[in-house]
């Protein structure tokens, strides 16, 4: 019972990544582990309720406009199978054997709209790659490497065994990981910019969202501050911006990407930026895994049941719009 009763004080990171479970990735079939894990995420939502009523009540809250009964629910069943997912895949990217993975995913991997990133690295001046909790986003930057791509990515790190393993692994790789922990964040993220690398950050990290006191952003039809941290890095950096989204497809993976600016326009990227995502997130729900934070985001929403009915999406882009149309 003690066991037991302990289970839900651990993060669900720092519950999938116990010692015990990073020995089952190292020896175990993909098949076999995936059976394993799925079954510790049922375990971990069954016990940890509150976590499971934030995202249902999230999903709900969006979604229930959109969709009929027995689409939503079978959305919600299929996002608790891409948080479960996700953590399989970064056990995998931390633990597995490296060269395997590089082939596994050199095999399964499809670049959609590769000219934007082509010519934002012909340029040489280096690029924003903006992505968000939404797929195989662990697999991200491997798939810019094997492609060809220079990387740097700020990140955070919930272990530090899997800290260790990843600095390891990307120097392999001449991957630059940017701890978010240590000093002087901005000032590394920059530098690797000027040298001519791609810099991937996130823009749906509601919690880490540096507010602006009077802009705002549209977040499911919802108006909230806007963060600023990717305008400063834009305004400073000027140089191209895109999102990519490392999406599942039939056992594979398509890093899909679109232009989101060419380094001149006056323009705020992080609404831009949240806004092309959230379309993505509204054509498959399943693949984002930050309802939990949206349920934190939207709660005075939620609580008082208030949203846009009439608000409708604008239709997920396909192509690199901005730089065609400038």
């Amino acid at each position: 019972m003690k066991i037991v009763s302990r289970l839900p004080k651990l993060g669900l990171s720092q519950f999938f990544q116990l010692p015990l479970n990073i020995w089952i990735t190292r020896v175990s079939p993909l098949f076999i582990l995936r059976l394993y894990l799925y079954s510790l995420g049922c375990l971990y939502f069954l016990l940890q309720g509150k976590d499971r009523i934030k995202i249902c009540s999230s999903l709900r809250h969006i979604l229930r406009y959109r969709q009929t009964f027995s689409h939503f629910y079978r959305n919600v069943l299929q996002v608790f199978g891409g948080i479960c997912e996700h953590y399989l895949e970064k056990l995998l990217m931390g633990h597995r054997n490296f060269a395997d993975m590089q082939d596994f995913l050199g095999k399964r991997l499809t670049v959609q709209n590769r000219h934007v990133l082509d010519q934002a690295a012909a340029q040489g001046r280096g690029g924003i790659l903006v992505t968000g909790h939404f797929g195989a986003v662990e697999y991200l930057p491997l798939a810019l490497s094997l492609s060809g791509y220079k990387i740097a990515m700020i990140v955070k790190f919930k272990t530090d065994s899997l800290r260790k393993q990843l600095m390891k692994r990307s120097a392999e790789l001449d991957i630059i990981l940017i701890d978010a922990e240590q000093d002087k964040v901005v000032f590394k993220a920059l530098d690797a910019i000027k040298n001519g690398r791609l810099l991937i950050t996130e823009c749906d990290e509601f919690s880490k969202w540096i507010r602006h006191k009077s802009e705002k952003v549209s977040v499911f039809g919802n108006s909230v501050s806007q963060d600023k941290t990717l305008d400063f890095f834009y305004r400073r950096a000027k140089v191209p911006a895109m999102l990519g989204l490392m999406k599942r497809r039939n056992g594979g993976y398509v890093l899909s990407v679109t232009s989101l600016a060419n380094g001149g326009e006056k323009v705020s990227l992080a609404k831009r930026a949240w806004n092309c995502l959230e379309e993505h997130i509204l054509a498959e729900p399943y693949q984002w895994y930050q309802w939990k934070d949206a349920a934190v985001e939207l709660a005075p929403f939620i609580e008082n049941g208030r949203m846009n009915e009439n608000y409708q999406p604008q239709g997920v882009p396909t192509g690199d719009t901005v730089l065609a149309g400038n």
